[in-house]
């Protein structure tokens, strides 16, 4: 082994402190972007194995009712591959027990459940048979929250008509890994279900005899999408065709996709504020360790090395630090994307799972982290190497202090002796003090802007669940009917209020962008509904025209004042073209709106009432949930608070892991700034702290020197990373939106307090420890050492 190499182990050895400070820090940004990004791809894997395995389709279209002939119809069109025609019917189901509304979407399957698209998975039991009106398979969510097993029995209502349905199967989809029910939020497993039933037998259930309501199609390599949808829709339009939409649009790919986009995010935001942490850090330790080190490399350069062998001896030691910081990332990076992906296995139903990280993620991690160390060490290495060998066996000059305005205004605001010399201290190396300002602020900055999610799903559950949403029960028929259902709710007992709302599926056009989505339709005296921006106000429905979504204005890029071509997707396909008259800054999708009179106008039909909001006695509401169930023409009933407390339930839940995740990474970069600042601090001022002792101070009195140093920048910090916290919180809400939903921006006050008195107290844990080794200083020894 070389000399240098020899040193340069002793050296990580005696800074080993300081060293393994840095390696955390770094250690983290590689976790977070391994286990991201690792995550993402195995997770884009998992998705594009089970697609392909289980003939996910590519285009999707409902209708009313239409010809099983239309199925050849529809294959010759140019591009399609196969073409799967099914039955999907809504039930109620009757559970043993259970008072609130439970729901299910029933599809059509061949002899024991054989399909060409969309096919079933089955992890317990067995396919229903193709005439076996008793014979059901049940997703396996729906069976794990609702405790169901192979033979067990429930009853449904379907189309009208009850029947016990017997379970032989238990499996999963590629169409329904996020279910979700129409009109909630997030997937309720105890109060919805996915059920597959043999084809004969639902035909002869719904009165489909040789019908279909659901086409699945998928394309040829090279296939124009957007054309075959076109053709598509033309083909099921005089069957009651609602429009045909690829997999962007289909509710379970869709937010599959969100959860990818938010992954990716996190790559992008996370690692790189550790890494530019980690290049002050490596500035700073590598300049202390060459000034201190001005006598051993004139030495060596009087003994014949070269420049570039010192320089390179000093990068070792910074790509060294590195090393271990990779290896502890690339451990813990993997431990934790195969944790994550656990979850994401239970979440979203996959049947089997690929956690792979392949090389080159931990590759590109090794590279930026290697990559800003070494930036980090060049400021370092390029001091060692510029000095000569006269200049670097002579001591250095001593700093220089001058009465200056720091001492100035230390004089004014009556600052003892050890108080002069903190505030001088600081003032001599602003540089140095600047990176530990920051960095601190950067930790508490990324709390910040985690914790704030919590206030923003708090936020977005008063100000959706409670505010816009007034009603107790949202009454769905299984389709629009006239306002006599109204007077039949209003006859209830314990019925408060009832009002309707409808939604009419659409397809907008502005120029040459269109758009699928829905508008939903209420009175201007609405008492049960309102419409919130993201700010939390109320926005009135225009009396004319409609009002968009932001989001949906910007897709078509059109503003208030102008018009859009509006093509309704049921009834008589009619249009219109409506003026835009008001646009709403709203968190959850991306719809249209409009006043009843204006979607009457719209689909001159006499059936405007699409649901039905309630208000009702709490004391009647079992009563009421028992006489909706037993209505033919109800599809579901949704309870607002049942809703609102899944979300908080699951919200909380999945930001509350994040949140623990983040605490760690947070500390971690607080811990590794403030012990590398108070080490060099010791270092340097070990010296003047055994002189204070000598002159008789007390070793606390000693000790304030050296932490009221620390103190006073990390106070400093915790305003600026406030700041810096906020517009990363509103970077991260950016980044993190999708046309699904957003949270909105409402960070609590004590969320500042509460992010504040973590890195204080990691910032204090630290600084303890280095307080340690001023209360076992030798004295003798620091004031016979040479600095």
């Amino acid at each position: 082994m070389k000399a240098l190499d020899r040193k340069l182990l002793r050296d990580l050895w005696r800074m080993r402190g300081l060293v393994l400070a840095i390696a955390l820090v770094i250690g983290a940004a590689m976790a977070t972007f391994i286990m991201a990004l690792g995550v993402h791809r195995s997770l884009m894997d998992t998705r594009a194995a089970y697609y392909d395995r289980y003939g996910f389709a590519d285009v999707f279209a409902s209708m009313t009712r239409a010809p099983r002939s239309i199925l050849d119809r529809v294959a010759q069109i140019e591009g399609v591959g196969r073409v799967e025609g099914r039955i999907q019917q809504y039930a109620t189901l009757e559970l043993p027990g259970r008072i609130e509304p439970v729901r299910a979407i029933i599809n059509s399957v061949g002899e024991g459940g054989r399909s060409r698209l969309n096919r079933i998975v089955l992890r317990k039991g067995r396919g229903p048979g193709l005439d076996r009106a008793d014979e059901v398979v049940v997703d396996e969510a729906f069976a794990e929250a609702n405790q169901f097993d192979i033979g067990d029995t429930v009853d449904a209502i379907i189309y009208g008509n009850r029947t016990r349905l017997r379970i032989v199967g238990i499996g999963l989809a590629p169409d329904y890994i996020y279910s979700i029910a129409p009109g909630e939020l997030i997937p309720d497993e105890r109060r919805f279900g996915i059920f597959w039933m043999g084809e004969k037998a639902l035909e002869a259930a719904t009165n489909r005899i040789g019908a279909i309501n659901s086409l699945s199609l998928s394309l040829e390599h090279g296939a124009a999408e957007a054309e075959v949808i076109r053709q598509l829709d033309a083909l099921v339009a005089p069957y009651g065709g609602t429009g045909a939409y690829g997999r962007e649009d289909h509710l379970s790919h869709a937010f599959i996709d969100n959860e990818l986009m938010q992954l990716k995010a996190m790559t992008t935001i996370i690692p790189p504020i550790f890494l530019v942490v980690s290049t002050f850090l490596v500035f700073i330790v590598l300049g202390r360790m060459i000034r201190t080190e001005r006598a051993q490399i004139g030495l060596i350069k009087a003994f014949g090395y070269s420049d570039a062998a010192i320089g390179w001896h000093y990068l070792k030691f910074a790509l060294a630090t590195a090393l271990l910081g990779i290896l502890m990332g690339c451990a813990s990076g993997y431990w934790l994307g195969y944790e994550m992906m656990q979850i994401y296995g239970e979440y979203y139903r996959f049947p089997f799972l690929f956690f792979t990280i392949t090389p080159d993620v931990f590759l590109m991690g090794a590279l930026l982290a290697a990559g800003s160390v070494a930036l980090g060490a060049v400021g370092g290495v390029r001091a060692a190497t510029r000095l000569t060998a006269a200049a670097a066996m002579a001591p250095p000059p001593p700093p220089v202090y001058r009465a200056g305005m720091v001492e100035r205004i230390g004089v004014a605001a009556g600052f003892s002796a050890v108080g002069h010399m903190i505030v001088r201290h600081i003032a001599r190396w602003p540089g140095r003090s600047a990176v530990t300002v920051v960095g601190v602020s950067l930790s508490l900055g990324l709390l910040f802007s985690t914790l704030q999610f919590i206030d923003s799903a708090m936020s977005m559950v008063e100000d959706f669940f409670y505010r816009a949403q007034r009603q107790d029960l949202t009454v769905s028929f299984i389709e629009p009917r006239n306002e006599d259902v109204l007077f039949a709710l209003r006859g209830l007992p314990g019925v408060l209020a009832v009002e309707p709302v409808n939604s009419v599926p659409v397809r907008i056009t502005s120029g040459n962008r269109t758009e699928r989505t829905a508008i939903e339709a209420a009175s201007l005296d609405a008492q049960l509904t309102a419409r919130m921006d993201a700010a939390g106000r109320e926005v009135a429905l225009p009396a004319a025209g409609l009002m968009l979504s932001e989001p949906l204005a910007r897709k078509l890029d059109v503003r208030p004042g102008q018009s859009v071509l509006v093509e309704t997707l049921t009834g008589r396909r009619l249009r219109a073209e409506l003026p835009v008259t008001r646009t709403v800054d709203e968190l959850v999708g991306s719809r249209a709106y409009a006043e009843t009179a204006v979607a009457d106008r719209l689909l001159r039909d006499a059936a405007p009432v699409g649901a039905a909001l309630l208000r009702i006695d709490p004391a009647a509401r079992d009563a009421i949930l028992l006489r909706l169930r037993d209505m033919p023409v109800v599809l579901g009933v949704t309870e607002r608070a049942a809703a609102a407390i899944l979300f908080e339930n699951v919200v909380q839940d999945n930001i509350l892991t994040m949140v623990v995740f983040y605490v760690v990474l947070a500390g971690a970069i607080s811990v590794g700034v403030v012990y590398n600042s108070a080490r060099i601090l010791f270092s340097e001022r070990a010296h003047e702290l055994a002189t204070l002792r000598v002159l008789g101070y007390h070793r606390s009195e000693v000790a304030i020197l050296l932490l009221g140093e620390l103190a006073l920048l990390v106070v400093v910090a915790v305003p600026v990373g406030w700041f810096l916290g906020y517009w990363m919180a509103q970077l991260m809400m950016a980044m993190f939106s999708s046309d699904l939903f957003r949270l909105p921006f409402a960070p609590d006050r004590a969320t500042y307090g509460h992010a504040s008195l973590v890195v204080l107290a990691a910032a204090l844990g630290t600084a303890a420890l280095v307080a340690r080794r001023v209360n076992r200083l030798d004295m003798v020894a620091v004031l016979k050492a040479r600095d």
